[in-house]
């Protein structure tokens, strides 16, 4: 019987192979592979982590190729080439900032038109028709003067691409009233698979020969382990061998449960007591708290308009408050791991991983090899949680499985447990923000100052980035120009201060704390203005048609001004994340005994430009704002000595199922190019919780 089944699937197997030689490819661009059976592979760049790029972008091409989105099969990039670079990202292959749908946009269209004229110029020439009389339907070119048709499919099986290819200019592609896939709700390719269980993630990697290691990380930043007693490690069944890294210990072996008892069960001396270990987050805060006070020493301008001291000085009334965020870590449902096989020469390497930065990570391993970028093999798979933690300049936890693997040989599969992930986490950075603000006697604001101190996560986990920025830094700054208020004197500045912890960017970027402070500043300026907050917002500050919309929009649907129940209350905050707006109100009470805030409701207004999806996009806004009031209600890191303090689930509270409140969705309809909306709606949470 195992013979039977063996020769059985060698004898798929090599059907399999004739079959798709038998195949015929054309590939009218980089972009897209079309075969003679009619199935379209379209190459995606943007990682897929369960934001919908892998139906959003192919839609994009899709719609401008004229094809049958039943035959489109999309395929995540994982080759260096500079067509799928993000030129918002120097041209790396990285996702990141809401920023796929609206850079790959055009790029996308134009591929996608390009595609389509080339099919054209194949069927006319084989026809022996002016390429004026053809057109297409969904995945088929058509001759209406003489009836016939002929699918891509068919096209495939002759034609050949030019060693020019055409250009297309915006002017040739089409129009929104004549969009058929863009802007109507079309099912995620990846959800099938995620329901089945058939999709597969960098944890699902089983490679043959492959074994797994656990990490024991150094307590603190900075140090290195000494002196290894692995003698109890040895003794578990499955464990083969432990092996020191520059800060930490790996156990290798047969089994995921045996590396990670193993690892339990090491006793390391460290090296001394690294400058880490004076890190201590509440003692972060106070200085951080000290430093935004301190206005006798400036920040980096972050943005400047007008004369604000001046006008500050000279306002009828002032008010300053601050406001202090905390540590947060990223929680993504499948903690980090990767698969590596580096080749006996070391200078090649396979990788399975998850990751938002392609480009950087193919680098990173050429660079611990000390090889080029062409010998390295990226297999990207899908991303369980990203949002900033798998965007790394230099990947930990490939590293560590890229460094293993060439050290014993085989093919490393490292996997960090849940403790591991939240310890050795990346964090949102901790911020004290002072606020101050100038008010004339008909109440208007003629002065904005926004002082935020807190460090660089620039400079921590991209300091190429960094170098070239001349100390401003786009992620923890992001959001503080308040761009639709309409205040004549501002003064938004980067007190600059030595980081504590290991930082990254974090859903929503510097937007979740920024617009934390300005949301609540705006409320504490409407009662002092003795206004309603809504009102207030509309008749003194807003000034784009844009960012009043979605005001006006969302305090209709809230019912805003009616009366509540008893013991309910309302909070409203507004965002514009670049060229998205967004408006939010939630409903809350409080536990009187406890203190605990229920949030029962939460309305969201967003303009977006077009909507791709409209269906995910509304989607992408719900997921933004429950995980935006983990953080503005219950979610803390905390450390000690430079070591975090909570370990899973159980200390680190992110929302449960139980908390969460109905969230009602309405998207503006808009014919701008579509922006970002993944991020959008997480801004308004603290600051409409809080107001």
């Amino acid at each position: 019987m195992t013979f039977l089944v063996g020769a059985s699937g060698l004898l798929v197997a090599c059907n399999s192979k004739q079959q798709a030689e038998a195949l015929r490819r054309f590939e009218p661009n980089v972009w897209v592979t079309i075969t003679s059976d009619g199935k379209i592979t379209v190459m995606v760049p943007v990682a897929e982590m369960g934001q919908g790029s892998l139906t959003s972008l192919p839609l994009i091409f899709a719609e401008e190729l004229d094809a049958d989105w039943q035959n489109i099969n999309p395929v995540q990039v994982v080759e260096l080439k500079k067509e799928f670079g993000n030129p918002y990202f120097g041209g790396l292959i990285y996702s990141s900032g809401s920023r796929g749908v609206i850079d790959y946009f055009t790029p996308l269209r134009i591929a996608g038109a390009q595609a389509r004229q080339l099919l054209m110029m194949a069927a006319a020439e084989h026809w022996q028709v002016p390429l004026s009389e053809l057109t297409t339907k969904p995945g088929l070119v058509d001759h209406s003067a003489s009836g016939q048709q002929l699918s891509y499919g068919e096209i495939a099986t002759f034609a050949k691409a030019p060693e020019i290819l055409p250009e297309i200019t915006q002017a040739e592609l089409r129009g929104q009233k004549d969009f058929r896939l863009i802007g109507h709700d079309t099912p995620r390719v990846d959800v099938p698979s995620k329901v089945n269980g058939a999709a597969e993630f960098a944890m699902d990697v089983q490679v043959p020969g492959m074994v797994y290691a656990a990490i024991l990380h150094a307590p603190a930043e900075g140090e290195s382990p000494v002196n290894i007693n692995k003698a109890e490690a040895l003794k578990v069944p499955g464990v083969q061998q432990v092996l020191a890294l520059d800060n930490a210990v790996a156990v290798i072996g047969a089994t995921v449960e045996a590396t990670h008892s193993g690892k339990k069960l090491l006793e390391v001396e460290w090296t001394g007591e690294a400058a880490a270990r004076s890190w201590d987050s509440d003692k972060t805060l106070g200085e951080y708290s000290a430093a935004a006070n301190d206005l006798s020493h400036s920040g980096t301008p972050w943005r400047i308009e007008g004369e604000f001291d001046t006008a500050f000085d000279s306002a009828d009334r002032q008010i300053t408050s601050e406001y202090l965020c905390d540590y947060v870590y990223h929680a993504q449902m499948e903690p980090l791991n990767a698969t590596a096989f580096v080749n006996a020469a070391g200078d090649r390497a396979e990788i399975w991983c998850g990751t938002q930065a392609q480009s950087l990570t193919i680098m990173a391993v050429a660079s611990v090899l000390d090889t080029t970028t062409d010998r390295i093999k990226l297999n990207q798979l899908l991303l369980g949680g990203g949002f900033g933690r798998r965007a790394e300049l230099e990947p930990t936890y490939v590293i560590e499985a890229v460094q293993l693997s060439r050290q014993i040989g085989k093919p490393v599969k490292v996997i960090w447990s849940r403790e591991d992930d939240l310890r050795n986490g990346w964090f949102r950075p901790a911020t004290a923000q002072l606020m101050r603000a100038g008010v004339n006697e008909q109440g208007q604001v003629v002065a904005w100052s926004h002082r935020m101190a807190g460090p660089s996560v620039l400079q921590f986990y991209n300091s190429r980035r960094w170098s070239v920025t001349n100390g401003r830094d786009i992620v923890s700054m992001h959001g503080a120009g308040i761009p639709s208020y309409d205040i004549a004197n501002i003064k938004a500045e980067h007190v600059l201060l030595e980081r504590t912890a290991r930082l990254s960017p974090w859903r929503g970027v510097g937007m979740g704390y920024i617009k934390f402070a300005v949301e609540s500043f705006v409320d504490e300026l409407a009662e002092l203005a003795d206004e309603d907050p809504v009102e207030f917002r509309l008749k003194r500050l807003l000034k784009t048609e844009r960012s009043r919309r979605v005001l006006e929009a969302v305090a209709k649907a809230a019912n805003w001004g009616a009366q509540r129940a008893v013991g309910r209350a309302l909070g409203v905050a507004v965002c514009e994340y670049d060229v998205s707006q967004a408006a939010g109100i939630v409903e809350i009470s409080v536990n009187k005994d406890t203190g605990k805030i229920k949030v029962h409701n939460v309305w969201v207004a967003a303009d977006i430009g077009l909507a791709v999806q409209p269906h995910n996009v509304e989607a992408q806004l719900e997921g933004a704002i429950i995980y935006g009031l983990g953080q503005a209600l219950t979610e803390r890191v905390t450390m000690k000595a430079g070591q975090v303090q909570q370990s899973n689930f159980h200390d680190y509270h992110v929302m449960r199922m139980a908390d969460t409140p109905d969230i009602y969705v309405q998207i503006i309809p808009s014919d701008m190019p579509p922006s970002g909306v993944g991020e959008l709606s997480l801004p308004i949470t603290g600051g409409a919780v809080a107001n």
